[in-house]
């Protein structure tokens, strides 16, 4: 009972390297500036564009914290796509982790964030991605900035605070491709084995109906229904 040669199909990859991501993921980041004007207007800015609408001061360090702990399919840890088309901070009606929605200022020159009583202002705010809304990645990092100036011009405020955001990301760069593979398999020879020209004597293999192959005569698989 030979043994028989036959080919398959095989998907094989090889990794070609790796390039950098161009531009800032969706995220959301906790900040929280101190040692600002007490209950005085501010307003965000994030490598120089003005992003006060999308902060939501409602967050504290501990819910940033608890709700990023749930893994990385909670959407305040992950986003991903979900929000790229928010016009501001996410308004989420079906859970995935943002507890509070909305922006707390709609920014420009009249709707400001404000300090609290201690001079804090802290919160969350959501890195948006989109053809609107993007920063390139830098090694030097990007700024985020709040002033109690409208505009990015820091020598008009009397309260200010600064950090620096960095990220960091790559794509992987592959190559797939299909190719033949050899494997041998078993084939079951033809059933050539007669006991005395008899056809319903004649030897053979059968299926049985156990998906076990028996050595039977013709007649008896036809009996048994193989």
């Amino acid at each position: 009972m030979p043994y028989v040669t036959k080919y398959r199909d095989v998907e094989q990859t090889r990794v070609l390297g790796y390039d950098p991501i161009p531009i800032h993921r969706p995220k959301f980041i906790y900040f929280e500036f101190v040692g600002l004007r007490i209950s005085a207007p501010h307003w965000l800015y994030f490598g120089g564009k003005e992003v006060t609408k999308f902060v939501n001061t409602s967050y504290t360090k501990s819910d940033y914290e608890t709700y990023a702990f749930l893994g990385r399919n909670n959407f305040l840890k992950n986003p991903g796509e979900r929000y790229v088309s928010a016009t501001e901070f996410p308004t989420e009606n079906s859970g995935g982790g943002i507890q509070y929605s909305g922006a707390t200022a709609q920014g420009g020159e009249t709707d400001p964030l404000f300090s609290d009583a201690n001079g804090v202002l802290k919160g969350l705010f959501y890195l948006q991605s989109n053809t609107t809304y993007n920063w390139p990645i830098n090694t030097s990092g990007t700024e985020l900035m709040v002033k109690d100036t409208f505009g990015i011009d820091k020598s008009d405020a009397s309260s200010i605070g600064t950090a620096l955001f960095r990220g960091v990301g790559q794509y992987e760069n592959y190559w797939q491709w299909t190719e033949q593979e050899a494997y041998e398999e078993w084939e079951d020879p033809p059933r050539d084995h007669n006991d005395g020209g008899n056809d319903n004597n004649t030897m053979g293999l059968y299926l049985g109906s156990d998906n076990f192959n028996y050595y039977i005569t013709a007649s008896q698989a036809q009996t048994l229904g193989y």
